[in-house]
């Protein structure tokens, strides 16, 4: 699959190019999503915790995160990097 990993994102720039595959599904409330997608560069705990499994590999396939809420029908997929803010960001319509 493809998406368009940006670095630092702003809201607007969140469209899929590259290559990507989802470790790990987090699944926000809709407040909490809310405040992840206004604010993706402040530190998150449900990044911190998971930064071990995001990487981006020798061929360039970004092993990332798919944060969700229930209320929202897309996600944006993260690779932090090891950093604890979506470093790496896509928009990706579930």
């Amino acid at each position: 699959m493809k998406a368009n990993f940006i670095r630092k994102p702003a809201t607007e720039d969140l469209i899929p190019q590259d290559e990507y595959m989802i470790i790990k599904e987090i699944i926000l409330s809709e407040e909490d999503f809310n405040k992840f997608i206004e604010r993706p560069l402040d530190d998150y705990d449900f990044i911190r915790g998971h930064r071990g499994l995001m990487y981006c590999d020798a061929d360039g396939v970004y092993h990332c995160l798919f944060v969700t809420s229930k209320e929202h029908d897309f996600g944006i997929l993260v690779e932090s990097e090891g950093y604890s803010y979506a470093r790496y960001a896509a928009y990706l319509k579930k």
